[in-house]
């Protein structure tokens, strides 16, 4: 998918969710790590918690006949 498609970007942090919106044709478009920490240890470069983080992206198309309240993650127009 051309990133000039994308209308609309979700950013999840389980596999089960990444899992359904690309079963409902949804891409992937990047994997990372999403990590925290206290402001303590930032400067010593020590992360706390840190997760994986799934990137996807949706054209107007397919984002609109994903279920809305499945869509309630952090899902951006």
């Amino acid at each position: 998918m051309k990133l000039k498609n994308v209308s609309r970007v979700a950013i999840v942090t389980d596999e089960d969710t990444a899992n359904k919106l690309l079963s409902h044709g949804w891409k992937l478009l990047k994997v990372t790590i999403y990590a925290s920490t206290d402001d303590r240890y930032l400067e010593h470069g020590v992360f706390q918690d840190s997760n994986p983080c799934l990137i996807l992206g949706a054209t107007k198309e397919i984002a609109n006949h994903y279920p809305e309240s499945e869509a309630r993650k952090r899902i951006y127009d």
